[in-house]
C-alpha cells in the first residue's frame, strides 16, 4: 500500500480539492505545511514551482492538484469520481477548467490588493470583471443542486466548492456585492455544498485557516 503525505495548507482551495478526494475515497494520509514556508529553499527542494499542494507518494513528490487528483483516481478508482460516459467525463473536466482558469486565476490579484493603502484599483477592477464573467460561464454549465454535473459526486465538485467559497467571500470586500446574484445555478449549487458535511468541512477549514492567519498578523 502506497504511503501518502500531503504538503498543504487549510487556506488553499487546491489543497482542499485533494483532501476532499482522499477523504471521499477513505485513503489514509498524513499532511503538513510547506517546510520552511512558501518560497523557502527547503520547500523548493520538494516543489520548485513553490505552489500547493504536493502529494508525496512513496518518496516521489507530485505537484499540481489536477494531476494529483487524476493520479489518485487511476490508482484508487472506487468510489469513482469520473463518470464512465465520455461526454459526462468531459463535462467534469470542463467545470474544473472553468473554475481554475476563469474564476480562481483572476481572483489571485485581489489577495495582493487587500490593503486600501496600496491597492491598485485598475488591477482590482479588471479582476472583478473577469471573475464576474467566469462565474457567468460556470452558471451556464453547472447544475443547480448537490452535484456539479451528472447527478453524482465527481472531481468537478471538489474543484468547484472550495473556489466558490473564495468567490463568495472576497469580491464583496472590493465592492462586488452578492457575486452569485442573477446566477441561479451557481447560487443553488453553493447552498447545497454548505449542506454537505464533507464538502462543508473543507470550506470550514478554509475559513478557519484565514481566521488563524488574521489572528497571527495582529
Amino acid at each position: 500500500m502506497a504511503q501518502y503525505h500531503l504538503y498543504s495548507a487549510d487556506i488553499s482551495p487546491f489543497a482542499q480539492r485533494v483532501v476532499l478526494q482522499l477523504d471521499h475515497k477513505g485513503i489514509a494520509f498524513t499532511h503538513e505545511h510547506p517546510p520552511g514556508g512558501f518560497g523557502s529553499a527547503e520547500y523548493g527542494l520538494i516543489n520548485p514551482i513553490q505552489k500547493l499542494p504536493v502529494l508525496r507518494v512513496d518518496g516521489v513528490n507530485l505537484p499540481e492538484s489536477e494531476v494529483i487528483c487524476e493520479y489518485l483516481e487511476q490508482v484508487h478508482p472506487e468510489p469513482a469520481l469520473f463518470p464512465e460516459d465520455p461526454m459526462a467525463r468531459a463535462k467534469v473536466r470542463l467545470i474544473a477548467r472553468i473554475i481554475d482558469l476563469y474564476i480562481m486565476n483572476p481572483m489571485m490579484p485581489l489577495f495582493k490588493n487587500l490593503s486600501r493603502a496600496t491597492r491598485d484599483q485598475a488591477v482590482v477592477d479588471h479582476a472583478l470583471a473577469s471573475i464576474k464573467a467566469g462565474l457567468g460561464h460556470l452558471n451556464h454549465w453547472i447544475e443547480p443542486g448537490r452535484h456539479a454535473t451528472g447527478g453524482q459526486t465527481t472531481l468537478a465538485d471538489f474543484a468547484a466548492a472550495p473556489v466558490l467559497r473564495y468567490a463568495f467571500q472576497y469580491p464583496p470586500v472590493f465592492g462586488f456585492k452578492d457575486p452569485f446574484a442573477d446566477l441561479p445555478n451557481v447560487a443553488a449549487y453553493y447552498a447545497a455544498c454548505r449542506e454537505n458535511a464533507n464538502v462543508d468541512g473543507a470550506l470550514s477549514r478554509i475559513e478557519a485557516g484565514w481566521d488563524a492567519m488574521r489572528q497571527a498578523a495582529r
